[in-house]
């Protein structure tokens, strides 16, 4: 199973930004527009557009592959595939995809403050 943080995924976005502050806040970014780009894929898929669908699916793959949210990237991956175009296999993965992303928020905000608490422990070090 992929993991729910893509430990290199963070590491190249922290480089490609220039710090680790700059990536954490793009990730909370992505967090935070995660309920609406699902509701969109939802939305897309019953409305029956394929060109919408994909866009919306693809929007999120590629989102997540750069914030590093391995299983959300994995299983928009899977939503894209033919055999997961009936309804009930779509909409199985669409609650997967709600389930990881609030499995992914969490694991984000504890990453957040598990290096808040690294910065403030050495911000106390005497020098």
């Amino acid at each position: 199973m992929q993991p729910i943080i893509d430990k290199a995924a963070v590491a190249r976005l922290v480089a490609d930004l220039g710090s680790l502050r700059a990536a954490s806040s793009f990730v909370s970014r992505f967090v935070d527009l995660l309920d609406d780009r699902i509701l969109t894929i939802e939305r897309a898929f019953r409305s029956a557009d394929p060109e919408q669908w994909r866009d919306a699916v693809q929007g999120l793959r590629l989102a997540a592959a750069k914030a590093g949210a391995g299983r959300l990237q994995t299983t928009a991956a899977q939503l894209l595939e033919p055999e997961a175009q009936d309804a009930r296999s779509a909409l199985a993965l669409i609650g997967h995809l709600r389930s990881d992303a609030r499995v992914f928020a969490l694991a984000h905000s504890a990453m957040c403050e598990e290096h808040a608490l690294a910065e403030r422990l050495a911000a106390r070090r005497p020098a």
